[in-house]
């Protein structure tokens, strides 16, 4: 019971930031980009949160909210909601499950080696303006004022410009 309680309250704190917006719609159009690592920077919009992370949430939420319904309906049994409802309860209580279980991986690596930072960010609190522009630029224009393009152009030219200086002095480095 206190599960519930809490997740209520967890699910009612989170609701508003998971909205879906058009930016997240733009986030999921590039998906393929992102995944394939052809697009090195996330879309110009994709705020605090971007669309992977709220489709996480919401599967959580329609997850937990489907393993109380379906848990109460096993727990009860046939004599109380009869016995196709029970039938049914355990496929959607399986298919919760594996679909949860699935999310949780993907969750764990993203958050560990998938992209890296991302664990460092957890640990410590606090993101890199490179991790911050990378993976959420309309938050780092948000927080930092500044263009979330133009800082990444910055460090690119500066990391160029490094590498001509140590190509033309190798001993040098």
């Amino acid at each position: 019971m206190f599960f519930v309680f809490f997740f209520g309250l967890q699910m009612l704190n989170w609701l508003q930031p998971m909205m879906w917006t058009p930016a997240d719609t733009n986030w999921m159009r590039n998906l393929r980009g992102i995944v394939s690592g052809k697009e090195t920077l996330e879309p110009p919009d994709t705020g605090f949160f971007n669309a992977g992370q709220k489709l996480q949430f919401w599967e959580i939420v329609i997850g937990c909210i489907l393993f109380l319904i379906t848990g109460i309906i096993l727990w009860a049994g046939a004599r109380s909601f009869g016995s196709t409802l029970v039938a049914i309860s355990y496929v959607l209580h399986d298919v919760s499950a594996i679909v949860m279980l699935g999310g949780i991986f993907v969750h764990v690596y993203l958050s560990t080696i998938g992209e890296p930072g991302t664990f460092q960010a957890m640990t410590r609190g606090a993101v890199s303006e490179p991790w911050a522009w990378t993976f959420h630029p309309a938050w780092y224009r948000e927080v930092t004022g500044r263009d979330p393009r133009d800082a990444y152009e910055k460090a690119r030219e500066k990391t160029e410009a490094t590498q001509r200086a140590v190509k033309q002095n190798p001993s040098a480095s």
